[in-house]
């Protein structure tokens, strides 16, 4: 836990320990069902979930701790052929790094094991040799490696082959051990003699197209599928000769394929899945489009049942084959909540980048539930509950929540709108090159643009009847109602930093540290130093929450306090993700909530 130093004091933690809150999604990089048990299924996600299913995809729950990979990418999830109970698991950092690790208790614990002189390098891809039990090959970004110790010790292998890097998908031929086929960034390439030397097979594959996933043709010696950032390509004996098949396919990219049998196959790609029942000649859309499908999984003894693993809207089930999905994540919480705002009872919650999931949840019993779909907006930025009515500021401008239907503002048109606040009966927005007020007390009150001049502001914020906006080159404060005076400057503990209204006092925050005031005579409080940020709770006591930062890069640790404004001094919160992954924060009741970046919603207790 990062030093704190605050000059109010330090008290114990928050509350409770912080629970997950009901909202559900998540941004899936891997599946895999139980060769055991068709009902039986696994899923990894970017943040470091693993996720285990015992209804075949319905309803999900975590396989052991709530993040056994925390900061990791869990990218490929394999069972063992040799040992059926056996589940491996691939992983890569975003900022380098890669681990192999496996679990003989169906996920509950992990075994990790580093990879020594290539722990620099992201493993994308793993396979198991059948009929070898040590032996393991990983594709890395920096090309193949090898195990024959069960992952103990690893060498490089294939590193005479210029081509043979950033290997994103592996394929061990079940009947001929020794023919491995490695798809990289651009192209394939194929080992017959058990990884020792390597070739390119080029025949029809188009340069440049990365080759994200391969599977062989059940009943077909050598015949295989691959999906590719270039549509997906069928190949025979082994790779010799690849032919490329786009028919019906609305987008090429295509990072995940599978094969339901010798003549159904399913292909995910970043517009959604589409299925062929010809063998590829033709495909057909079967699931929304806004859906990013990274991985298929289905089980032999079930074959109407194939799950997707998708980019941030969770896990989708079909029952049919294919010809239909149905969201599924129920139980998964790696979801991003940009914004939350609350109008009495009701909690609003908006999840960006998530497919389908995306835009603004309610929960009518503030936060205990939410309903299972989102209203539907442009990428949301901010929300604010104003004088009772609710906004949301989007990357396509602003909206308002009116008799439960969600209405653009048109007055602001498609700008795009960062920040949307509000003080007493005015609700104030920040656009890409505009600040406008309403006065919401006004029948059918229209937005105005605020009729000064200077550069785009970094932040904006409405403390003690006053705007105060933050720009290169200082702070400066205007007075409501004087909008056609000249801003008053403020000084400043430092430069670059950011700011935020939290009730009565105005929070600034930056590289070297958070600092508060309270109105326009206040002194420059420090609360916690060096580079650090803070965001409004919303309530006048917990006014707002402090975050240090921590070094992202190196994994550092990053730390989180709620600030009480009556005792003067902040309460940490031991929050069960890293603290810096904290996106937006909101006091309803008794609670506190932190929204994450792929963390889900949790709360807890505010302080007695």
């Amino acid at each position: 836990m990062a030093s704190w130093g605050v000059s109010a004091g330090l008290a114990s933690a928050a509350g409770e320990r912080f629970q997950p809150a009901p909202l559900y999604g998540a941004d899936l990089r891997s599946l895999a069902f139980d060769p055991a048990s068709p009902d039986r299924a696994f899923a990894g996600s970017s943040a470091g979930h693993v996720y285990r299913s015992e209804d075949g995809g319905s309803t999900w729950r975590n396989a052991g701790a709530e993040l056994p990979f925390a900061g990791w990418v869990v990218g490929t999830l394999r069972f063992d052929p040799d040992r059926p109970s056996r589940l491996w698991a691939g992983l890569w950092g975003i900022w380098g790094g890669g681990l192999v690790a496996r679990s003989d208790d169906l996920g509950v614990s992990w075994e990790l094991l580093p990879l020594g002189a290539f722990a620099a390098d992201q493993v994308y891809a793993l396979a198991r040799v059948p009929g070898a039990p040590e032996r393991l090959f990983a594709g890395t970004r920096a090309g193949m490696i090898r195990s024959d110790d069960g992952g103990g010790t690893w060498r490089a292998v294939g590193r005479e082959v210029a081509g043979l890097i950033h290997v994103s998908s592996l394929h061990v031929d079940a009947a001929r051990t020794g023919t491995i086929l490695a798809g990289t960034w651009r192209r394939a390439y194929r080992s017959d003699d058990g990884g020792s030397s390597w070739s390119g097979v080029f025949d029809g594959m188009v340069l440049d197209t990365e080759v994200f996933s391969l599977h062989p043709i059940p009943g077909e010696a050598g015949g295989l599928w691959a999906s590719s950032c270039g549509w997906v390509y069928r190949g025979q004996r082994w790779g010799d000769r690849w032919q490329r098949h786009q028919s019906g396919l609305a987008e090429k990219r295509t990072p995940s394929f599978a094969v339901l049998a010798p003549e159904r196959l399913l292909a995910g790609t970043v517009a959604g899945s589409f299925l062929s029942t010809d063998g590829g000649a033709t495909f057909r859309r079967t699931s929304p489009a806004n859906l990013v499908v990274l991985a298929i999984a289905h089980h032999p003894a079930r074959p109407e049942r194939v799950l997707l693993a998708t980019e941030g809207s969770g896990a989708w089930l079909s029952t049919d084959g294919g010809e239909s999905f149905a969201n599924r994540a129920v139980g998964m919480r790696n979801v991003r909540v940009a914004a939350l705002a609350s109008l009495g009872d009701q909690v609003f919650a908006a999840l960006a980048h998530a497919g389908p999931s995306s835009g603004v949840f309610r929960s009518p019993d503030g936060g205990a539930s939410f309903e299972p779909s989102p209203a539907s907006l442009p990428t949301v930025l901010d929300l604010a509950g104003i004088d009772r009515r609710l906004f949301a500021a989007t990357e396509r401008g602003l909206f308002e929540r009116v008799d439960g239907a969600w209405q653009k503002q048109p007055t602001i048109g498609d700008a795009r709108v960062e920040q949307v606040f509000g003080s007493g009966t005015r609700a104030i927005a920040r656009a890409t090159q505009a600040l406008l007020v309403a006065e919401l007390a006004a029948r059918g009150a229209r937005w105005q643009t605020v009729p000064f001049s200077f550069r785009r502001p970094l932040a904006v914020a409405a403390v003690s009847g006053a705007l105060w906006v933050l720009r290169e080159d200082g702070l400066f404060r205007l007075a409501f109602g004087k909008w056609q005076d000249r801003p008053v400057p403020v000084s400043l503990p430092y430069r670059g930093g950011r700011l935020v209204g939290a009730r009565d006092e105005i929070v600034y925050f930056g590289d070297e540290g958070t600092f508060r005031r309270a109105g326009m005579a206040g002194a420059w409080t420090p609360v916690v130093p060096g580079r650090s940020s803070a965001l409004a709770t919303g309530d006048r006591r917990f006014s707002f929450v402090a975050v240090t930062q921590g070094d992202a890069i190196a994994g550092g640790p990053s730390s989180a306090g709620l600030f009480d404004a009556e005792q003067q001094r902040l309460h940490l919160l031991e929050t069960p993700f890293p603290a810096r992954e904290i996106l937006s924060v909101l006091v309803v009741g008794d609670r506190l909530l932190l929204g994450t970046s792929g963390f889900g919603l949790w709360e807890t207790r505010l302080p007695e």
